[in-house]
Formats: C-alpha cells, structure tokens, sequence
C-alpha cells in the first residue's frame, strides 16, 4: 500500500499526468531499491500532511541498519534535464518554467524539516529522517545546483550519480527487514498543531525557525533577505518593492514572522505593520504575555514600535526603517485620515501605500486581493506596483499557492471562490476530499450546539461568526446587547474596540480569548485569525437566486457601505470579499447556516455534509512545545553559513 491510500483515504483517482510522471520518475527508486537487495523497504507516493505545500514523491520507511531504529528517506523526483540557479537567490531554480522553482535540496530539506517538528515520532528524533533530490535526467547540465548547502536532510543526485544514490539508500535502509511497521508509525502519527498567529509572532524573538517554509515560502523568505542584504551593502540603486501575494491560508503569517525573526536576529530594524486593530492589538497583547515577570511594561513599550498601524507612517522620515513588513496590505486605504493622524499629514494628501514605501529601505508587502472590505481600502497587487513605478522603485511579485489551512484542502478554498463567483464560474457541490470537513446547519441552535461538541469533547477551539446584517450598539448596563436575532436565538456581537465588560474578551482577544464562543464574530474581528471549527451565518445580504449567490445592499448594517457614493458594484465586490474571509477561518472544519430560506434550500445541494452525521475520526493534535528543537538549531547555522 502506498502513501496515496494511507494518507487520503478518500483521494480521487490520480490523473493521467499523474501517473505519467510516476512511469517517468519511479523506475529509477525502485531499480535501486532492488539492486541493493532492499526489497521489504516500503515505498510511500504522494505522501502529504495538511502543513505541507504539496505532496512529497516519495517516502522509504524501513529500519536502519546500525541504529535498528525507524528509518525514513524523503526523495524529491525531478524530470529536469537543465536547471539554472538565479543570479540574485541562490535557493531559486531556473528549470524552463513561467516561474523560478524552489532549489530541490531545499525542497526536500524543508519537507524533512516540518516532517521533525510536526509529526510525534520524528520530533526531537531528526536523525531518522534523510532527505536526497534526484534529477534522473540531469547530468553535468546541472552542475551549479551543486553549490548550495547539503545536509544529511538534503542531498543531490544526478542521472550519472546513480551508483552513490544506491550507496546513500543502503547507508540507511536495511537489508531484510520489512518497512511495514515504520510506513504505519509514519501515516500514524500524531501531528503537533501549528502555532496560532498571535502565538507565532510572540515568538519572533526565538533564535530558532517557527515554520518550516516550503516552496515559493522559501523563495519569497530568501528575496527579501537579499533584498535587505543588497539595500545595507549599498548594491542596490534602487529601491524595490516586494509584493506577496497568497490567498487565505497560503502561509502569508509564516513568512512574516520568519522575516521578523530571521531579520531582527541579523540586526536589522524591522516594523510589523497592518490595517486591523484587532490584529495588531492582538499581536501586543501576545508579545506582552509571553514577557517574563517584571518585564511586561518594557515588553509593552517595545510592542507598539514593532506592531503599529498603516496609519502611523506619514511622518516617518524616508528610509527610516530597515524593513517595513505590510502584512494583510488589502487593507492599506486611500489615504491615512485616522484621529491620531497628523493635520499636516493629512493636508500633505499622500496615498497611504506611498507613506509605507517611503519609511522604509525594503517595503513588504503581503495581501490577498479578494480580502479588502471598505470602499477606501485599495490595497491590490495592480495598485502597489503602480505606486511603486510612480515613486521610481522597482517592484517584484511573488505568489503564494500553497495551501496550509483548511487541513491542506486547496480544493476547499478553490470551491469557497467559485461558490461567491469571485472569478467568472459556475458554483459548483462541495466534494468532499478527507481533509476539511463541511457541513449545513438548518439552525443556528444546531450549529452553535454542534460546535460546543467540538469544544468540549474534543478541546477544539470553535468561533461563530457572521455577516454584517445586524446592528451593532454599544453596550448597556455593562452587558452586551443580544443584537444578531433569527427566530428565537438570539446571541450579542463579540464586544467593540475599547469596551471593556466583565467577563467579555475585548474586540482584539474575542479570536484567542475562550470566553469569545457565544458571541458572534463580525468580519472586523475575525479577519487575520483561524479557528479549528467555525460557524458561519450568511445573512439576508447574500441570496440564492437565479442558480447564484447575490448581494442585497439594502440588508448590510455596515457603515461603510451605507452611503450612495458607493457604488453597487463595489458594494457587491466587498459583500462577497467578507464572506470569502468568513469562509476560509476554518483549519478542520465548518458549518454554514443560512438565514434565507431560498438560500439554505440551494446550500443542500452544494453541500451533503450536515451537523446530524457523525464527526470524522481524526488523530487527536498536540500543539508544539514552546522550546526549539535540535533540528531548528541546525537550520539556523545552516543559514547563517549560507550568507557569510
């Protein structure tokens, strides 16, 4: 049995291409599993866990044989005949493609690296795990790849290198021994959860990697460290804008912190900045946490200089910062206009991505297109490089497809987009893949009381959240007005920006804050957080008719898209952006309930799945320990050896 089953049990049929590539790339791993008599060795293909960016080609599980212990090598397969490294990063590959591809040692380093930190039986046990790429087409034409850095986790090997491939393998898999037990430990195993964003950013002052980045993670990570190192060395004349762009769950977070972390570590002056208060509060609120005692004040002060607001730059002086890091930069505005914003600031009139390009040497910026929410937020790919032409920078997008929420479902997110019509399609039913799990609710009463299951049968942490349809008051008598009502359920919003009440999480903890299940999440609040399971209640803002999904403007209780200035379209544009954020919190799974009935008849056809079916069973997760790994250690004298 192979990876394919034991990993996706409910995985389609592989394609064609699929199983072409195998046709090409496998003979070559099994002839020298053969040739060196390891024949019980067990062979998993397409192995995948939700934190990985893909899938990894191949898994050898059997037993070492010195150690006798569990043995695993991580093969990378690549069909390259030439591969050219880039002249400006050396972890990016050149192989003939629209785009530059992840250097192959680094790939499969990088899938030995979450592998270790991520699965129980590796972590802290990195020395059963080997990792080796193999371009069995390539010989000399690739010679260059050779200069990057090799590990007992990464090693390359070419069509000409078959004879060491073998060696390699035989160094450490045993002969005679069968690797069943160590395929199911691996397809087995416990997986410790990844850290929260809050939890991830309180721990950029670690010396050690929170993530593992993989694929174009890495290339991006690895862009703007040159970027950095060619701005502090006086290379570079002009000044370059970088852009990330990934849709929800792509792992925008992961690179931010490893940039904060890495980057602070080497000394650079680094700022976090974003549009939401809720976030940014939040991450202050975490660095202040994880402050030892009698420190929580200093930890304080030294939060709000390196998490602030969009707004805060206007009269920053140019180039004042090292690396200005823009995380969720869809919600950069028109121009900054908040109450703490200078007279003369505003007067002066600059575009908002205009301050943050000028504060800093490196600007970054990380967004998603379809999630900006007010009429005045202009944050897009297409309007971050016009500004950077307008300011005579040079601009450089790369893109994020990987998919690390949702259980690794990037079929999840796919259907989100198609089922709001973001992109000109047809909704589509939900099909249900073995990794997220989706249900219908016919009451919020069912979907509240399904998600308090989660809760406390499974120490799951759930969120119900909804659209803007209902007003929302400032408390009175100290409590929180029950404002979202359909029928007889009746439940409050989660509390304002600055209302402090007892026993209620402020605005910026209703995400972290367990107190926060009850209330209802609004879009503001729930933006930039996951959850294991959430809740999402479509309003009468959003309808079935005429086979999709459409906006009635007349139903919103946002402010923002009140007024007759705004037009229809881009009132309809923001509706779905907010319901496409709504729909993509979730990390395991998520109920939908909607208030129209026209609606929640249409919702039966696109989704079988409803809170009445038993749960899926799923290997219960522990969260990563908060100390760093002897693995991570040796990442970061990797790296530090890599740009001496």
């Amino acid at each position: 049995m192979d990876a394919y089953t034991r990993s996706h049990p409910n995985k389609k049929k592989p394609g064609a291409g699929l199983v072409a590539s195998w046709e090409e790339s496998l003979p070559d791993v099994v002839e020298s599993l053969l040739d060196q008599g390891l024949d019980d060795v067990e062979v998993l293909v397409e192995y995948a866990t939700p934190g990985m960016a893909g899938e990894a080609d191949v898994i050898l599980a059997g037993v070492h044989p010195v150690t006798k212990d569990l043995s695993y090598v991580v093969i990378e397969l690549k069909q390259w005949r030439k591969a050219a490294v880039s002249p400006t990063n050396s972890i990016a590959v050149d192989a003939g493609y629209d785009k530059l591809k992840l250097h192959p040692v680094r790939q499969v380093q990088r899938y030995c690296e979450y592998l270790v930190q991520n699965l129980a039986p590796l972590h802290g046990n990195r020395e059963r795990v080997a990792g080796a790429a193999l371009l069995h087409n390539a010989r000399a034409e690739v010679a260059p790849l050779f200069e990057l850095t090799q590990t007992d986790h990464g090693r390359l090997f070419t069509r000409d290198q078959l004879d060491d491939f073998r060696r390699f393998l035989s160094a450490r898999l045993s002969t005679g021994e069968s690797g069943s037990r160590a395929a199911d430990v691996l397809c087995q195993a416990q997986q410790y959860e990844t850290p929260s964003s809050s939890e991830a950013f309180s721990r950029v002052g670690s010396p050690h990697p929170v993530f593992a980045l993989q694929k174009e993670q890495e290339i991006a990570f690895q862009e703007v460290r040159q970027a950095v190192r060619g701005s502090a060395q006086g290379r570079d004349a002009c000044k370059k804008v970088i852009i990330i762009q990934g849709g929800p769950g792509s792992g925008k977070t992961a690179v931010a912190v490893e940039l904060l972390r890495t980057l602070r570590q080497e000394n650079h002056h680094v700022v976090h900045a974003s549009g939401s208060r809720s976030f940014t509060n939040n991450l202050r609120q975490a660095a202040i946490d994880s402050a030892p005692r009698g420190r929580k004040g200093a930890a304080e002060r030294q939060a709000r200089k390196d998490f602030r607001f969009f707004q805060q730059f206007g009269e920053v002086e140019e180039n004042a910062l090292e690396v200005l890091i823009c995380d969720e930069a869809h919600r950069i505005r028109l121009t900054s206009d908040g109450r703490d914003v200078k007279r003369w600031v505003k007067e002066r009139g600059w575009p908002q991505a205009d301050e943050l390009i000028h504060a800093a040497e490196v600007p970054v910026f990380l967004l998603d297109d379809w999630q900006s929410l007010r009429p005045n937020e202009v944050g897009t790919v297409k309007y971050l490089i016009e500004r950077a032409n307008a300011l005579g920078c040079d601009s450089e997008v790369i893109e994020l497809p990987g998919m690390f929420r949702a259980e690794g479902s990037a079929a999840f997110r796919d259907w989100v987009t198609k089922l709001l019509t973001l992109k000109p399609t047809t909704p589509r039913p939900w099909v249900p893949d073995g990794r997220i799990d989706v249900r219908l609710a016919e009451t919020p009463e069912e979907m509240e009381t399904f998600l308090e299951e989660r809760i406390h049968q499974e120490s799951l942490q759930a969120r119900m959240t909804a659209g803007f349809c209902w007003e929302w008051k400032t408390p009175k008598n100290g409590e929180l007005l029950q404002e979202v009502r359909i029928g007889d359920w009746h439940r409050p919003w989660n509390a304002k920006d600055g209302i402090r009440l007892e026993d209620v999480p402020e605005s910026s903890q209703w995400a972290t804050d367990p107190r926060g299940f009850g209330q209802i999440g609004c879009i503001y609040t729930a933006q930039n957080f996951e959850f294991d399971w959430t809740g999402v209640i479509i309003g009468p803002d959003l309808v079935w008719r005429d086979n999709r999904f459409t906006v009635d403007r007349t139903k919103t209780h946002d402010s923002k898209l009140k007024p007759a200035s705004v037009s229809d379209e881009r009132v309809d544009e923001l509706v779905r952006n907010a319901y496409h954020v709504l729909l993509t919190r979730a990390r395991s799974g998520i109920v939908v309930y909607a208030e129209d009935a026209d609606t929640r008849n249409a919702l039966r056809t696109l989704i079988s799945g409803t809170v009445a079916d038993n749960p899926l069973s799923r290997p219960p997760k522990r969260k990563l320990p908060p100390a760093a790994t002897p693995l991570a250690k040796d990442v970061a004298e990797q790296l530090a050896i890599e740009f001496e």
